[in-house]
């Protein structure tokens, strides 16, 4: 299997996570902890680079392998009404993905292990089938509450017919022995994707079946506020002390939470997205150069917006270029796809952000783009030419760099005066195709939303 490729420099992050968990694992204490983050910022790379480590760690007495390490996606199990049914279903999948890779050649203490969780999840299947758990649960919990003090008759039938807390306890009971073997791990993704009233249901089944439970760890991958917005949409805004506190009650399902960062891009970009990047030629410094403005470039932007953009920039230049192109026109495609995303359109005042104080313009890109802006601008020429005749005029000489190529793109494709660069590249063949190149990727782009 490929090594996945760490764009975001997540391994520090990724190393805390799995220090913590073996921490827990070593004092047999059992917690549900968080990965915060937003939607798009990646928490799914690290939660499956985490279950990946964890899956080969093995304990230094014993050398058997340590966890028993299960995946939960919450939102492709949401088909299931009642939560219960799906983590165990989930968890069952996990056991028998890592069977099929234990081949015959593997210790027989290993088979073993996975033989034996396998057989407690079926028993716990049983039990949630042979209680009937999960049809029309939540219905009939709420039917039946409402009825409570008018027919006590109707609540005692229904724990006599479904023994939920019964169900609930014995499965407890099991995962003990299961975690008597081993540490066990559920990494629950994908939570932010479900509909909030399942999403809800999801976290207090979570606490139902494994707060309290010694050597056990439920580590969840959230959205904090799309999870607030849940909460809220569930129970109603507080407004008053009998409204209900957020969270106060997010923190009876979550004990303590790790937060995920933006990340900063790192020298695998270009392997990343080798599919766009190999339409590129260009010196080892440009592309240096590329990684390094990358950051300031895509700052705020999550990243799976930032490979919408490259995926769709690849497509488009794939249709205007049959031949490898500069690495400037690579640059600018991810400048005007960004100030597209942006929302910003005028794009001519990239050639002159540093001479003319355009009102909004930060405002709109943000600190850290608008200074990248006048920074390339800044190194992209050198002194002036005078132009002497009727009209007097002088020009910035544009140089022969990364930066000028780019400069020198936005001017000749939007600047529709005289242009306030003058270059001896303009007779240049490779910038003559790299002038046509940007401008059929632009009529192109606006076709292709």
């Amino acid at each position: 299997m490929n090594k996945r490729i760490d764009l975001l420099n997540r391994e520090t992050f990724i190393d805390n996570v799995i220090q913590l968990v073996c921490q827990l694992s070593e004092n047999k204490k059992g917690c549900c902890f968080a990965i915060e983050g937003g939607w798009g910022i990646g928490k799914t790379f690290v939660v499956e680079e985490i279950e990946a480590q964890l899956r080969v760690l093995q304990s230094e007495e014993t050398c058997e392998d340590r966890f028993f390490v299960f995946h939960y996606n919450c939102w492709q199990h949401d088909y299931y009404e009642e939560p219960a049914i799906a983590i165990v279903s989930a968890m069952q999948n996990s056991i028998m993905e890592d069977q099929n890779m234990v081949n015959g050649e593997a210790e027989n203490i290993v088979r073993a292990g996975y033989q034996f969780v396998g057989e407690q999840l079926k028993k716990i299947a049983g039990l949630y089938l042979e209680n009937k758990i999960g049809i029309n649960l939540i219905e009939w919990v709420q039917e039946i509450s409402e009825r409570k003090e008018s027919n006590e008759a109707a609540s005692h039938k229904f724990d006599t017919l479904f023994n939920f807390n019964q169900t609930i306890e014995k499965v407890r009971q099991n995962l003990r022995e299961i975690a008597g073997k081993r540490t066990v791990v559920l990494m629950v993704d994908e939570l932010d994707r479900c509909v909030p009233q399942y999403a809800i249901k999801v976290m207090e089944r979570l606490h139902h079946i494994f707060y309290g439970l010694d050597n056990i760890v439920v580590i969840m991958a959230i959205d904090r506020k799309q999870l607030e917005h849940s909460v809220e949409e569930m129970f109603g805004i507080a407004k008053d002390s009998s409204s209900i506190d957020v969270e106060k009650y997010l923190k009876k399902f979550i004990d303590f939470s790790m937060l995920l960062d933006h990340g900063a891009v790192n020298a695998s970009l270009a392997e990343k997205y080798s599919f766009y990047f190999d339409r590129f030629t260009g010196s080892e410094s440009d592309l240096k150069r590329i990684y390094e403005i990358w950051p300031a470039l895509f700052y705020g932007i999550d990243i799976r917006r930032q490979e919408k953009i490259i995926e769709k920039a690849n497509i488009v230049h794939s249709v205007v270029c049959n031949e490898k192109a500069d690495l400037s026109v690579l640059l600018f495609e991810m400048i005007y796809e960004v100030l597209k995303l942006l929302k910003f359109y005028d794009m001519k005042y990239v050639v002159t952000v540093n001479d003319v104080k355009h009102t909004g313009m930060e405002a709109a890109l943000g600190k850290r783009r608008m200074d990248l802006l006048k920074k390339m601008e800044n190194e992209s020429w050198s002194g002036n030419v005078e132009y002497v005749g009727e009209i007097h005029e002088t020009k910035k000489r544009i140089l022969f760099n990364l930066y000028g190529r780019v400069i020198w793109y936005f001017a000749k494709t939007f600047y529709d005066e005289d242009l306030p660069y003058a270059s001896k590249l303009s007779s240049k063949e490779d910038v003559k195709k790299g002038v046509k190149t940007v401008e059929k990727y632009c009529r192109f782009g606006e076709i292709l939303q």
